[in-house]
């Protein structure tokens, strides 16, 4: 699946480069793939988030994109696809956070410190929308 899901990832932010598209949303939508098809085919989640969200940040700098846009796209995508599944929001945000952040210190420190700022704040609006529910589905009450 890793391999895969990498190519997927890398082969959809230099397509939408080439044709001028936003690439935080390419990168935020490629990575909620990624992850609900590593669910149905019983991979690992966190895995696919991590190396997934790593390689949009990185194939976003080779090709001169928004590196911090993309880095809190993929976060957001993470928390989509996490919620979706029923998985555990804030450990799978947490993977792909850690993704963004080897991918942008290999880059430079500027970039490490820029992505790092970049993703905690996406982190936290992440958890905010969660709820603290960690991969519980909501429970709806009716009004009385």
């Amino acid at each position: 699946m890793g391999t895969a899901a990498v190519s997927a990832v890398r082969g959809s932010i230099r397509a939408a480069s080439e044709i001028g598209a936003d690439l935080g949303a390419v990168a935020r939508y490629s990575i909620m793939g990624t992850i609900e098809a590593a669910e149905q085919i019983g991979g690992e989640l966190g895995g696919a988030a991590r190396t997934a969200t790593r390689d949009a940040v990185k194939t976003t700098r080779d090709v001169g994109g928004d590196v911090n846009r993309v880095a809190g796209q993929a976060i957001q995508g993470t928390a989509e696809a996490a919620r979706r599944l029923g998985a555990d929001v804030g450990s799978l945000v947490q993977d792909a956070a850690r993704g963004a952040v080897e991918a942008a210190d290999r880059i430079g420190s500027a970039t490490g410190r820029a992505v790092r700022a970049t993703v905690a704040e996406a982190v936290s609006g992440t958890k905010a929308l969660a709820g603290g529910q960690d991969g519980a589905r909501p429970t709806r009450r009716r009004r009385a």
